[in-house]
């Protein structure tokens, strides 16, 4: 096959509450065989993999069993793993054995054989099946509001990671440490002018060439304003057996209280995006203001050299890292000092010649700012939301109604909602580091629930942010049902807030609590040589990146321990 560079379309799937699902497709002239020999020749491709998979998974059953070609270990990878995916497939793991399974996970970069091999045993498929029931369980009372069984009267067994799990570091709060730390009639940091900072995002990214289309309003949440733009992906990448472009169109969003403060959100996505995107050129990674070098090495290996790296296994990933080398680049602690981090845990569609330790990949914890220390912020706040989301169970005694009046936006916000006829309510999902948490809900004639979520030091804005992100049409939308009978009600100056004069002091007083729980923040920088925003990756091991629940999933230790907690099952955090 020749190895000339192949170009990945970037290709818009799907659009979910305000969420682009996108896929990386190979030319659409490139047949069956010529990517199952591109393939071969690079097997740790995923892009192509998933590409073949779906192809794969789109023929008849008895099609997919012809492929069959013992001698071609990419190919019957493929097929292993569509039959473990695809109920309509399952007969083509039929008499295959465990140690097939294994000698053929070298042959993908994905889990799923692992999955299969496991899913082989009694032992393994009570696992398995015991895993489900639990991700089912959790995803009807996160996302539809389904109570959850009394622990008492729940016959799901404990998953083994739950029952052998370390207790938890008992810590700090917010609170405590804003009162340690707050100067009487210091003033609040607030940010720069909104219509300053879009005027100069969007100036250096039209000179660099990322923004791609014109400026669009949406009336898709129940943002006073809502802005997209679309900008343009475009990365190279050179890594060991992979050489690849990946080129097309992506869209940004904006929300906020005005047109400049919308600009301004999705300018700076824009901004982050951009970056996040990463050209690789054999081992270094190109376009960025420091060099940015990587190296492939095993964890192990790392650690045998002298250097400090993440251990893979604390971080939220799918795979079972077995020590299998992988890239990593450079990030800092708190102190400065240098803590090498997986490449993929840092990048977006990061397709490098490695296992994939992530099933489906996010953007938590990336952030760009005006500063470097305002984005660090950002990126913190970002992950505490998203773990809050994975690790509190839904109750009804966290919700609430707000009351608000006055010239405050979240006043005028709710009683313009009123009057037309739209009814939000609330939910108090702070979690043990004291950092506002707040989901934001409205329910829809159809019963269905539709929510935002944000988090910040300051309650009011954690509010605002949950209760812009909310996918519901404003202005123009429909009326929704009621507010459920009987909530609580709190009052807007009731809301703490913890803010302190600077990005630096908040973003110390987020270190201090976090490290004080045991859970060190690593930062990676990924500002571009041609964009004027800095933008980081946070990464905090022990916290996790996303509420989503599939069959594979593992639920946050924190999520059952706080289910159990009123059983006495465990100790209260």
């Amino acid at each position: 096959m020749p190895t000339t560079t192949l170009p990945y379309r970037y290709t818009h799937a799907s659009t979910e509450s305000m969420t682009g699902y996108f896929s990386c497709e190979p030319p659409e002239d490139l047949c069956f065989e010529d990517a199952l020999a591109r393939l071969e020749a690079a097997p740790l491709d995923e892009f192509l993999h998933r590409h073949l998979l779906r192809r794969i998974a789109a023929l008849p059953p008895d099609e997919a069993a012809a492929l069959r070609t013992p001698s071609r270990p990419v190919l019957m990878g493929l097929l292993y793993e569509t039959a473990f995916l695809n109920a309509g497939h399952a007969g083509m793991l039929n008499g295959v054995s465990a140690g097939e399974l294994e000698r053929l996970e070298g042959a993908t970069p994905l889990p799923y054989l692992s999955f299969a091999r496991k899913s082989l045993t009694k032992e393994g498929q009570e696992e398995q099946a015991n895993l489900a029931a639990w991700n089912a369980l959790f995803e009807e009372n996160l996302s539809r509001h389904h109570p959850l069984p009394h622990p008492d009267d729940n016959d799901l067994p404990l998953p083994a990671y739950v029952r052998n799990a370390e207790p938890p570091k008992h810590g700090r709060t917010a609170a405590e440490v804003h009162a340690e730390r707050a100067v009487p009639g210091q003033p609040i940091w607030s940010r720069p002018p909104a219509q300053h900072t879009a005027a100069e995002a969007l100036a250096s990214l039209a000179t660099c060439g990322v923004i791609a289309g014109t400026e669009m309003r949406h009336e898709s949440s129940l943002a006073p304003v809502g802005l997209l733009r679309n900008w343009n992906v475009d990365i190279a990448v050179r890594n060991g057996k992979l050489d690849y472009t990946l080129q097309g169109e992506a869209t940004t969003w904006g929300r906020g209280l005005s047109i400049a403060t919308a600009r301004a959100s999705y300018s700076m996505e824009m901004v982050e995006r951009a970056s996040a995107y990463l050209s690789v050129d054999g081992d270094a990674i190109t376009d960025r203001l420091h060099p940015t070098p990587i190296v492939r090495a095993s964890h192990a290996e790392l650690l045998a050299q002298g250097r400090a790296a993440i251990d893979p296994r604390g971080l939220p990933i799918d795979a079972e890292y077995n020590d299998q080398p992988l890239y990593w680049m450079e990030g800092r602690g708190v102190s400065g000092s240098a803590i090498l981090v997986p490449v993929q845990a840092v990048g977006l569609f990061c397709n490098l010649d490695e296992p994939a330790l992530f099933l489906s990949p996010g953007s938590t914890g990336m952030a760009s700012g005006n500063t470097l220390d305002e984005a660090k912020v950002g990126a913190l706040t970002e992950i505490l939301e998203r773990d809050a989301e994975a690790t509190v169970p839904w109750r009804r005694g966290q919700c609430f109604e707000l009351l608000a009046d006055g010239e405050h936006p979240l006043a005028v916000l709710l009683a313009d909602y009123a009057r037309r006829g739209i009814h939000v309510w609330f939910r108090d999902m702070t979690t043990e580091f004291g950092v506002p948490c707040y989901q934001s809900f409205v329910t829809c004639g159809d019963g269905s629930v539709v929510r935002g979520a944000g988090a910040g030091l300051s309650g009011a804005g954690a509010l605002l942010s949950a209760l812009t992100e909310t996918p519901y049409p404003y202005p123009n939308g429909p009326a929704s049902a009621p507010v459920p009978a009987g909530l609580a009600q709190r009052r807007l100056s009731e809301l703490p807030d913890y803010r302190l004069g600077s990005p630096s002091d908040n973003l110390r007083l987020l270190e201090e609590v976090l490290i004080s729980h045991g859970h060190a923040p690593v930062y990676v920088e990924l500002t571009r040589e041609d964009l004027e925003f800095p933008v980081v990756r946070a990464i905090v091991p022990g916290l996790e990146l996303t509420a989503d629940f599939d069959a594979h999933s593992r639920p946050s230790v924190r999520l059952f321990r706080r289910y159990l907690e009123k059983a006495g099952s465990f100790e209260r955090e």
